[in-house]
């Protein structure tokens, strides 16, 4: 699987400027390693439904959502994006899991019209990010205003791509998905317009300081997705799904052993740097990037000690813990 865990930002590598473009202008980054998938049929909506853990009775083509496919543990499989458009869903799985979302809903399905086409290689997945995408869509001629977890499909040159606005990398972006033919030519027509090609280690940096949990590292078959604060792809009020019960205990009780945090470390450090509190072990970093002033990163701290503003120490450095953006944004509001 990919390695998300840690962006060291070589210094002959040096992605500051790309950075900047992400955070105060535009940025568009290839996302080749993701898993694309196409699934229609007249059964698979309520299929995903009974396997993940947000509310999937009906999603209207041109709309989207997030959820969260786990075990019967409440463990999770993965996180997916799922898009109507086309007479089916477009889904978008982490990078590398494709075949094991294929795999999981094939386990499931018995009876069920489904189909399942693994486009991870015949399409390409462009991310276009940043406070000026909007405009740079403008500039290549698809302006019109997409309301978060919009999909649509539009035209870019000659290239016909699914144009989908949701949160990326942790924060407000599109999602450019189209045959992989036409990958270069849609790619220069948003640097021409003026977004900023980056690469994949500067992408990684973002993800964390804007504080996204990503598979293998803040969520997977080690935790839940309570722990990840994967809240926004969770139904509360929902029915019966392939590891509700456990989640509604967990809720109910109480019991979420870890919590997601973002921290801020002033010396470099490495993934799995233990998190102390007096000499106690109270969690373990699961993503870094370094910064001018040590790190930044994410971690998976004990509940007790998942509080905003507390002081720590990772591998003897001073640290700070904070509240991951991501989770900020998406997490529902009493």
């Amino acid at each position: 699987m990919t390695d998300v865990r840690s962006a060291p930002l070589d210094p002959e590598l040096d992605h500051r400027h790309e950075l900047l473009a992400l955070r105060e202008a535009a940025a568009v980054v290839d996302q080749a390693s993701a898993g694309r998938l196409f699934i229609s049929g007249a059964d698979a909506l309520d299929l995903l439904n009974r396997l993940s853990t947000n509310k999937l009775e009906e999603l209207p083509s041109g709309n989207a959502t997030s959820t969260v496919i786990t075990n019967g543990d409440a463990r999770v499989v993965d996180l997916v994006a799922l898009g109507a458009l086309d007479g089916g869903l477009w889904c978008v799985t982490s990078p590398g899991y494709a075949q094991t979302v294929v795999d999981w809903l094939d386990l499931y399905t018995f009876a069920e019209k489904i189909a399942v086409d693994d486009r991870t290689e015949s399409a390409f997945q462009l991310t276009l990010s940043g406070p000026s995408a909007a405009t740079v869509l403008t500039q290549i001629g698809v302006g019109a205003t997409l309301a978060p977890e919009e999909i649509v499909r539009t035209i870019v040159g000659d290239v016909s791509v699914v144009l989908w606005r949701r949160m990326t990398g942790g924060a407000d972006g599109y999602e450019l998905i189209g045959e992989v033919a036409g990958r270069d030519a849609v790619l220069a027509a948003l640097v021409r317009a003026g977004a900023v090609r980056v690469s994949a280690d500067a992408w990684e940096g973002y993800r964390i300081t804007n504080g996204m949990p990503a598979i293998d590292a803040e969520f997977g078959l080690f935790n839940n997705p309570l722990e990840a604060r994967l809240l926004g792809a969770i139904s509360e009020t929902k029915g019966c799904y392939t590891g509700q019960e456990v989640i509604a205990r967990l809720q109910t009780y109480a019991k979420i052993q870890r919590w997601l945090m973002a921290v801020e470390l002033y010396a470099p450090v490495a993934v799995g740097t233990t998190l102390e509190v007096d000499g106690k072990r109270v969690g373990e970093i699961t993503s870094v990037v370094a910064t001018d002033t040590g790190a930044s990163g994410l971690a998976l701290v004990a509940s007790k000690a998942a509080i905003a503003g507390a002081a720590l120490t990772a591998g003897g450095a001073y640290a700070v813990l904070r509240e991951p953006a991501y989770a900020l944004a998406t997490e529902p509001r009493e």
